[in-house]
């Protein structure tokens, strides 16, 4: 559950201070806010691998969106032509699909407890209430605003 008066913009301000080494300045957050504490654990488990494994400055947070109903935070390095050794490479991925995991239990606009369910074409992780409420505005011809 998102904590009463939570500000988005303050929190992502936040983490782009506490992560600036692999966040770029105009990285997107293209998530709703309930997942943005996911994000946050998985930029502190990010940045600790590369820490380790002597490639802090040298990848960056290229994307973190929703797709198909699950969080997708994508890392790459740098410099294109390098890649990860295996040791690295396989920690980003665990960080990646813990994190994918979480997301397809987690609402995407509360924090709450969700599952993942189509509506009408379009996956999106949500509570019982979110996801009431986007049937409805489907239902309604997809006019005005989806959630309160």
């Amino acid at each position: 559950m998102l904590p009463e008066n939570f500000d988005r913009d303050e929190f992502i301000q936040q983490l782009r201070q506490k992560h600036a080494r692999i966040l770029p300045p105009d990285i997107a957050f293209a998530v709703e806010d309930g997942w943005l504490f996911i994000v946050q654990l998985a930029l502190e488990r990010i940045q600790e691998s590369l820490e380790r494994h002597g490639w802090a400055g040298r990848a960056k947070i290229k994307q973190v969106k929703e797709k198909w109903g699950e969080l997708q935070i994508y890392v790459r390095p740098v410099m294109e032509v390098d890649s990860y050794p295996e040791p690295l490479a396989a920690e980003l991925t665990a960080i990646r699909m813990m994190s994918a995991g979480d997301s397809l239990q987690t609402c995407e606009i509360c924090g709450e407890l969700g599952e993942p369910g189509n509506f009408d074409g379009y996956w999106q992780t949500l509570c019982s209430k979110h996801a009431e409420q986007r049937r409805a505005w489907v239902a309604g011809g997809r006019k005005g605003e989806i959630f309160d």
